[in-house]
């Protein structure tokens, strides 16, 4: 019952979003700043109406906003509060703490030319790819594509893609550890 409410609430915006009377981007920001249950319920309405593809159990907290309809995300994924994600593919299972920021790509802005502001330059959106069963930090910035079963610690910058099951952590990130072995790296337990 809660999400065909959901679905009937949103419905006048997918209506203006097909009708081309409605931006995606202000629909999503707009729905972002709606609080709690009711929040992620519309949030969850809204993008398993017009995402590219939209698995079951989505959870988007509060502040967090996906800014492009061409965006697939999986099954079982929660986005963190004030999470800013562009172009995305999310496999299943997905997590993410707060201020996170996946970017369309490391290429969106040019600045070969030094005759013209680099703000006139262009440049080109990618999809970012990450896989199932990925577990990212607070404050991480993605501009690669993230392999299955990662985990990036808080703060990172993720600029290549690296191996499944790796633990990344760093600016720019690098391998801390892995979750196949016993390389995982040592954290001090809390006091």
């Amino acid at each position: 019952m809660a999400e065909k409410l959901g679905d009937a609430v949103v419905f006048p915006a997918v209506v203006g979003l097909r009708a081309h009377l409605l931006a995606f981007d202000t629909v999503s920001q707009g729905l972002a700043m709606v609080p709690g249950v009711l929040g992620r319920l519309l949030r969850r309405a809204w993008y398993r109406q017009t995402l590219a593809a939209c698995g079951r159990n989505l959870v988007v907290h509060f502040g967090a906003a996906i800014r492009t309809p061409r965006s697939r995300v999986g099954d079982n994924c929660s986005i963190g509060v004030y999470n800013w994600f562009g172009w995305v593919d999310i496999g299943d299972d997905f997590m993410s703490g707060s201020h996170v920021v996946v970017l369309s790509g490391r290429r969106q802005h040019r600045f070969d030319r030094l005759d013209i502001p680099m703000r006139a330059q262009g440049g080109e959106q990618s999809c970012t790819s990450i896989g199932n069963d990925v577990w990212v930090g607070a404050g991480v910035v993605i501009g690669a594509d993230v392999a299955p079963h990662t985990i990036i610690a808080s703060g990172a910058v993720v600029h290549r893609r690296f191996a499944d099951y790796d633990i990344l952590g760093g600016v720019p990130a690098k391998q801390i550890g892995s979750r196949r072995s016993s390389q995982r790296p040592v954290v001090p337990e809390a006091s």
